[in-house]
């Protein structure tokens, strides 16, 4: 018995492992192919313009999150899916998709005077169709990731992120502005999709049942209703921004929260989103379900700990250089962001642990929380400029991270002080690569940002970081900790044991 239960843990490391690597590869590509398209776009758009595009964003991403309800999360957790659960989960996403679609039309006005920008009204309109088009493919992705399908996922999702950004940047060399930025959502999420349903080869079929339904909203409320207020709690810096700067801080605002963004969902978002079968096939193991999530942090905390605090510290360099001088402002922004490292590894893997475990109350309770948190300090700190704004919100962070914690604690177990050792060595290293980088940087001269010779600097700037980082981290972590690394790197690691 004995045997068969290692044999069962060590197929699931091997498939967890695996699917890490092509969840990398599969986000990796979109990241890319998104962030080129922003950057050229960002070359030619001004920070007012950008800024419309995101005021409409968010009310379509809300809308998103209320299509699905939530209850797509019902594929992860059940123990075998039924016609029934299936059928409905697709066609309850779908429809409410469509009534997303048309409040957007009808409300359009309403919701962009009520966002602070009354010229996003037509932006609004179109990108609730976007809304439909990524229901239709939610239920065949979860199912895909469910079976740990991310290869054939990855393969024709990196074909979806070249066809997608090329017509992206044919439309923004065709003139069409801000709209380039619409056609960019409509194109990746209709190739998204088809790829989803081309991974998985299921047609809905038409057994729906009310009482399925029933069954399933009161989780998938709970889980759409936390994330509605997540969405909120980022959109909403927009929203204040939009009303007490204007639409032009927006752009500012965003285009420094994207060098930051561009890390988070390339470095994070991959392990963070096998981490939701990996966990729920531990739910019933809880000691293996701790030791899991710890492995999952503080491995995750090494790659994009760095990551971050590099871009923060190059912001000068890297900002002028990718998205044009025009953007100068959103540097001092940046540096500010990047002290959202920490935090924003944490909650990545909070609420997919909580949810596995079917505390979707106390994912709303914290996101209600940080909400309210949120609204508070950025209120207060919007009048003094954006910098102060960004530093509001990177306290609110550290705040609710410490609330995070405890009830992490009270409701699975994990225990913080399991968590910062195995964040620790991630941190401390990034410190001091940070300090080292940000002095040589000082001593660099800067040139022009449109030359072959400003890249020199930041080439060497990256190197020093890279190798300051890894001896620093080696030193910091010890033999044993070294070889974890190494057997995770392997695909032999993940949910094996805790870092002490």
């Amino acid at each position: 018995m004995v045997e068969h239960e290692d044999n069962r843990d060590g197929a699931l490391r091997r498939r967890a492992a695996r699917a890490v690597g092509w969840s990398i590869a599969r986000i990796a590509g979109d990241q890319l192919f998104g962030f080129l398209v922003f950057a050229a776009l960002a070359r030619t758009l001004d920070p007012a313009t950008l800024g419309i595009f995101i005021v409409g964003l968010a009310v379509a991403e809300v809308g998103k999150i209320v299509a699905q309800g939530g209850l797509v999360s019902s594929l992860y957790r059940a123990p075998a899916l039924t016609p029934q659960l299936v059928d409905t989960v697709f066609w309850a996403n779908l429809g409410m998709g469509v009534v997303v679609a048309l409040a957007c039309l009808v409300l359009q006005y309403p919701l962009a005077r009520a966002m602070g920008s009354a010229e996003a009204a037509p932006v609004i309109a179109a990108m609730g169709f976007v809304v439909p088009i990524s229901a239709a493919g939610a239920s065949h992705m979860s199912r895909t990731l469910r079976a740990f399908g991310h290869r054939a996922l990855a393969a024709r999702s990196l074909g979806a992120g070249i066809v997608g950004g090329c017509l992206a940047l044919w439309a923004a060399d065709a003139g069409w502005g801000v709209w380039a930025l619409v056609f960019q959502r409509f194109a990746s999420e209709t190739i998204g999709t088809l790829v989803a349903w081309r991974a998985f080869r299921w047609r809905p079929g038409f057994a729906f049942s009310w009482r399925t339904l029933r069954e399933q909203w009161r989780l998938g409320v709970s889980v759409a209703s936390s994330q509605v207020l997540i969405v909120t709690l980022n959109r909403m810096q927009d929203v204040i921004l939009a009303r007490t700067l204007g639409p032009g801080s927006v752009g500012v605002y965003r285009t420094a929260w994207k060098a930051m963004d561009v890390i988070a969902q390339g470095a994070i978002t991959p392990v963070s989103t096998v981490s939701v079968p990996t966990l729920a096939k531990l739910q019933h193991d809880m000691p293996a379900f701790r030791r899991c999530y710890v492995r999952l942090v503080s491995l995750t905390a090494m790659i994009a700990l760095p990551a971050m605090a590099g871009v923060g510290v190059m912001a000068d360099r890297l900002i002028p250089l990718l998205f044009g001088e025009h953007w100068e402002q959103s540097v001092p922004v940046a540096r500010v962001l990047c002290l959202l490292a920490l935090p924003v590894v944490l909650n990545f893997f909070a609420d997919p642990a909580l949810t596995v475990l079917g505390k979707a109350g106390i994912i709303a309770r914290l996101a209600a929380t940080q909400v309210m948190i949120t609204l508070l300090f950025c209120l207060v700190a919007a009048p003094y400029g954006i910098v102060w704004f960004a530093a509001a919100y990177v306290a609110r962070a550290y705040l609710t991270m410490v609330l995070q914690m405890v009830l992490l604690q009270r409701s699975a177990g994990i225990r913080a002080r399991d968590v910062a050792v195995g964040v620790a060595p991630a941190v401390g290293a990034a410190v001091v690569m940070a300090l080292v980088v940000w002095t040589t940087a000082d001593t660099m001269p800067q040139g022009p940002f449109d030359s072959v010779a400003s890249l020199l600097p930041i080439a060497f700037l990256i190197l020093q970081g890279t190798l300051v980082y890894a001896a620093v981290l080696l030193t910091f972590m010890g033999r044993r900790r070294c070889l974890e690394l190494v057997q995770f790197a392997r695909g032999f690691s993940i949910g094996t044991q805790a870092p002490d």
